[in-house]
């Protein structure tokens, strides 16, 4: 199974690939801003990619354009788009709580 790094918390979690990263991470307990429920809309889930973003699932092109209308870097992902193939580490820009 996969891990995640939350490199600003410090926590691990074990993963599923079949699941998206912010689901993942809410069935682990870890609090995520979300405000769209996982549709690519509002951008509240996304994340900078540390280490691994080889293993993570390609960009879709609604992640993409809502990527690149907030101006975000390469870098950037949605939670509620990318699913996590193997080990990575991430970090949150902002975290509830």
């Amino acid at each position: 199974m996969p891990v995640i790094k939350i490199e600003n918390t410090g926590r691990k979690i074990q993963a599923s690939a079949a699941v998206s990263l912010l689901n993942n991470l809410l069935r682990a307990g870890v609090q995520v801003f979300h405000v769209c429920g996982g549709k690519a809309q509002c951008g509240t889930c996304r994340y900078t990619v540390v280490a691994g973003a080889d293993k993570l699932s390609p960009p879709s092109a609604a992640e993409r354009s809502k990527l690149d209308a907030l101006g975000n870097p390469p870098d950037t992902r949605l939670g509620c788009q990318s699913y996590p193939f193997g080990d990575i580490t991430i970090r949150f820009a902002r975290l509830p709580g």
